[in-house]
């Protein structure tokens, strides 16, 4: 796999919209009501990405699961 593939990877994952669904574990918390507590306009908190790991962090867990392969 060449780094262009790879940064592409990083990308994409560190892009992708969380699902409705996302339940983290680990202490890690998230409000997905809580842009309605700031603005009552707003009907659900949606970020982008992860916010579990930078860049850095992403590219390694990258290379780790094609490593082998």
């Amino acid at each position: 796999m060449t780094d262009e593939q790879v940064k592409h990877m990083v990308d994409r994952f560190l892009g992708w919209k969380l699902p409705e669904d996302f339940r983290p574990d680990g202490g890690v918390e998230f409000d997905a009501d809580g842009a309605k507590k700031m603005d009552p306009r707003n009907l659900r908190y949606e970020p982008h990405g992860t916010n579990l790991l930078n860049y850095t962090q992403a590219e390694a867990m990258v290379r780790h699961m094609l490593e082998g392969l």
